[in-house]
């Protein structure tokens, strides 16, 4: 109606009065892809004692009072229609279907764009419906999928799948059930990758995440794996020199394994570090825990990666985090380009729903999960098949 209208002054002048506007829906299939039809009726007094200037009056509020005088004398319907000539010569058509081609244009690319939207919405709902009247070993593997904290639409759409894909006395047997339930998640999981020891040496491995998600101690397990088990040449290197006594930690582990512990207290110490790492075939990268405010924190961590260059950074997060605060944590660590995820603290939880949500989700690779406080030990490389069997596995007799 606004570009009309806009037309209709462009045609006959800001003097055009409106006489009617009239506006309808025109094709479409079940109230989409429909446009609007708007038909404007419009004229402009010709009469040149009607368009007199008033005297004294500034040229921007003439055509003001002019209106005034037209209301006042009741002859705002003129008695003809005298349309202005175009500079071609014709008179101007200047109903809307000539006249709003990219109107509707737009109306029908929006309209698409619902149309989008609501089967988005409806294939979600879908997802999501009520899944009533369920064979027992189904219903029983949905509520167990929900006691572990699983996404519910990742839940739901995994019991639906199941529920068309298995047939006869498939439904019958739990284990079938479970078995494919695992499959079925475990391929919209990503790589499983270790540290890899192929390649330039040293391979440099980073370590970041929130504070307290136990990345120092994680450090120390894999130092000593590599070290002493495996016999490579392992080095330390923290910037993590803000935090009270995080130093001291890495100072024990380190000197009860016996390896060297480098220590930057800003990028530009780097340069005179940087050959006594390459004296290693792994150097462990110790990073402080950051909070979302903290921006002048991850600045400095973004200098640091950038100048050391880490084939590989693992994101470290408790697996007692929340699917939510998961995503976060991704988000705000994400301009440090993680490539790797590891869990901490599975001996604390029995549910590990949001990890594997979260690993279906993102499509990162996963590399460790620890279990303890134990160094050596408590740790092992993650196995998602597993964490799965052990949240969709009955463990009490009764349930057999």
């Amino acid at each position: 109606m606004k570009e009309a209208l806009e037309k209709v002054r462009e045609e006959l002048g800001n003097d055009a009065i409106i006489l009617n506007t009239r506006s309808n829906r025109r094709g479409g299939v079940l109230d989409f892809m429909k446009y609007a039809q708007f038909e404007v009726t419009a004229a402009f007094d010709d009469d040149p004692q009607k368009n007199r200037p008033v005297p004294g009056l500034p040229q921007s509020s003439q055509s003001t009072v002019r209106d005034e005088e037209k209301r006042s004398a009741g002859v705002y319907t003129p008695a003809r229609i005298v349309p202005r000539p175009s500079s071609g010569g014709r008179a101007p058509d200047i109903r809307v279907k000539e006249l709003t081609e990219r109107v509707e244009v737009e109306r029908i690319i929006e309209d698409i764009r619902d149309l989008k939207r609501s089967v988005q919405s409806l294939a979600e709902n879908a997802a999501l419906a009520d899944l009533g009247g369920l064979p027992r070993y189904l219903a029983d593997i949905l509520q167990r999928f929900q006691n572990a904290g699983f996404d519910e639409k990742i839940a739901k759409g995994v019991t639906r799948q199941l529920l068309n894909e298995l047939a006869g006395a498939e439904l019958n047997d739990r284990s079938v059930i479970v078995d494919r339930a695992v499959e079925l998640l475990r391929t919209s999981i990503g790589e499983v990758c270790q540290i890899s020891l192929g390649g330039t040496r040293p391979r440099i491995v980073a370590f970041v995440g929130p504070t307290g998600t136990g990345k120092t101690t994680t450090i120390a397990k894999l130092a000593t794996e590599f070290s002493l088990n495996r016999g490579q040449r392992v080095c330390v290197l923290t910037i993590d020199t803000k935090r009270i006594d995080a130093v001291g930690q890495l100072k024990s582990y380190c000197r009860i394994i016996n390896i060297p512990l480098l220590i930057a207290y800003s990028p530009d110490e780097l340069p005179g570090i940087m050959p006594r790492l390459a004296e290693n075939d792994i150097a462990l990268i110790d990073t402080p825990g950051a909070g979302p405010m903290d921006r002048q924190q991850m600045l400095e961590m973004v200098e640091f990666l950038h100048r050391l260059v880490p084939q590989e950074v693992h994101l470290t997060m408790s697996v007692t985090t929340s699917l939510h605060e998961m995503n976060r944590i991704e988000k705000n660590f994400s301009t440090l380009k993680p490539n790797r995820v590891l869990f901490t603290k599975l001996d604390e939880t029995d549910s590990y729903g949001a990890m594997l949500s979260f690993a279906i989700g993102s499509k990162k690779n996963l590399s460790y999960v620890t279990f303890g406080q134990n160094v050596p030990g408590d740790f092992s490389l993650a196995d998602p098949s597993e964490l799965l069997r052990q949240n969709l596995t009955p463990k009490e007799p009764e349930d057999r």
